[in-house]
């Protein structure tokens, strides 16, 4: 399958993705959320095993390299997964996949040092412009909430101080998940240097299915209640993990194509498509800076785009 294609469509599905999980949290906790999330990617491994053995013949096997990286990556994305989403519980949906889409940034790093790929000053330079452009989209977000007046000083007070304190774990919920969600990329770049993209997505099913088991410990020993009876969570926890689900498919078969650094970037452009999903669905406003902001991840993007051979 053609590379742009691939991308197209992990673009197309991470950016529906955010909009699904900020509908679920209407009807459910982030730790509920996240837990459906899993029950989905459970059906995943029946499904894996049999795809893998009618391509292979019954003949098959993962390599324990594979293994090691699938779980690292599991773990890392999973943790992403649940600070992105305490973030989102408690942010505008803008703001949170703008400000943790600055995570090409953190990938450039870590891809150079640990990867050893070359440092592409174009590249760089269009991580740099797609990170500045979350940033005012973020910006924008933060200053819509702010603009009831309140009744009195003692009420001014207190919801400023209520304010900070949410802003502060907002922010540092996000910067986790962005810093996470980098090392997730480059922990399936290393994992697809020993096995092919269906044996590293099947891998990573298994080690969810496993964390969904250590989820359901976890709540029964904090006797966490779970919402069950969520149908809205369970409605869009489903369609966020499917589209989670196809569109990491397919950036996995991308990164067999090109660089690390080069799918994860361009993939990172997915706030555009997200903005337009936001403003039509959530009902959120497109401001002047948040224009600016989206022309600077396109920008960004293109940029990117023509280093593709480099």
């Amino acid at each position: 399958m053609h590379l742009n294609l691939l991308i197209a469509i992990s673009l197309l599905c991470w950016s529906t993705w955010g909009l699904f999980d900020k509908k679920a949290l209407q009807g459910a906790g982030h730790l509920d959320v996240l837990l459906f999330q899993h029950c989905f990617y459970l059906l995943e491994v029946p499904a894996g095993w049999l795809l893998l053995s009618y391509l292979n013949h019954n003949s098959w096997h993962i390599r324990p390299e594979t293994w090691m990286w699938a779980a690292l990556g599991t773990l890392s994305s999973s943790s992403a997964t649940l600070f992105y989403l305490i973030a989102m519980s408690r942010a505008e949906a803008s703001f949170v996949l703008g400000i943790t889409a600055g995570y090409p940034l953190v990938v450039q790093i870590l891809a150079f040092f640990y990867l050893h790929e070359a440092l592409v000053p174009e590249r760089l330079f269009g991580s740099v412009l797609v990170g500045l452009g979350v940033a005012l989209v973020g910006s924008s977000a933060v200053a819509t909430t702010n603009n009831v007046l309140p009744t009195s000083d003692e009420d001014a007070e207190a919801d400023a101080a209520k304010n900070k304190g949410n802003h502060k774990l907002v922010l540092l919920m996000c910067l986790l998940a962005t810093i996470l969600w980098g090392a997730t990329g480059l922990f399936d770049k290393k994992a697809l240097d020993f096995d092919e993209p269906l044996r590293v997505y099947y891998a990573r099913a298994i080690w969810d299915a496993v964390l969904l088991a250590v989820m359901l410990l976890v709540y029964r020993r904090i006797k966490y209640k779970i919402a069950w009876g969520s149908a809205v969570a369970w409605k869009y926890s489903t369609l966020s993990a499917f589209c989670l689900a196809l569109g990491t498919l397919t950036y996995m078969f991308a990164m067999t194509m090109a660089t690390a650094s080069y799918v994860i970037v361009i993939t990172g452009c997915y706030p555009l498509l997200m903005y337009m999903g936001a403003v039509i669905f959530l009902k959120e406003k497109l401001s002047k800076m948040r224009l600016a902001g989206v022309i600077l991840v396109v920008l960004g993007g293109l940029l990117v785009q023509n280093t593709q051979s480099q």
